[in-house]
């Protein structure tokens, strides 16, 4: 299914990503980390080679649903993505799958278009539609403005490292 969308006086295709996109999905994830002040080094590449696995397998049993965006040329300018990940039931959600937003990109040049923001109108559009009681992401320095824009809020999730992470930016 796609739909065009007029965004900063472009007509913009937003489509459902298929298997044959994955190198796009991992050209952008790479762009991504890349962006965030991650080296394109041996790790990242590591990191997408897993997530190609990872992409098609998940892709082709339908726990991940990825969306693109392209110009009327045909070139792709951003994506996102959700994994419906396991979780364990409690009475705030009794689902065991919830849902999480990933890979949210948008090429430098296309930025500040109201691109993504209409990629997670979608995908938040997707998550209501299979009934999800909440969705999660995590967020770039540069992505926090519009996710807390469309919603989301810090929760009292915390974590430990348990390896060397000397090669991720940041505290």
């Amino acid at each position: 299914m796609s739909q065009q969308e007029m965004l900063g006086g472009t007509r913009f295709t937003f489509r459902e990503a298929a298997a044959g996109d994955i190198e796009t999905i991992l050209h952008q994830r790479r762009r991504m980390f890349t962006d965030m002040g991650y080296p394109a080094d041996a790790n990242l590449d590591g990191a997408l080679s897993a997530s190609r696995d990872f992409f098609s397998a998940w892709m082709a049993d339908g726990r991940c649903r990825a969306w693109l965006v392209e110009t009327p040329g045909g070139e792709v300018v951003a994506g996102g993505g959700v994994l419906m990940t396991p979780h364990l039931p409690s009475p705030r959600d009794p689902n065991p799958v919830r849902p999480l937003i990933v890979n949210v990109y948008t090429d430098p040049a296309f930025r500040r278009r109201g691109i993504a923001r209409r990629l997670m109108d979608i995908m938040l559009a997707w998550c209501r539609s299979q009934g999800f009681g909440s969705v999660a992401l995590y967020a770039s320095v540069d992505g926090k403005p519009l996710y807390e824009a469309a919603g989301f809020v810090p929760t009292n999730e915390m974590r430990l490292m348990l390896r060397n992470a000397s090669t991720r930016p940041g505290p």
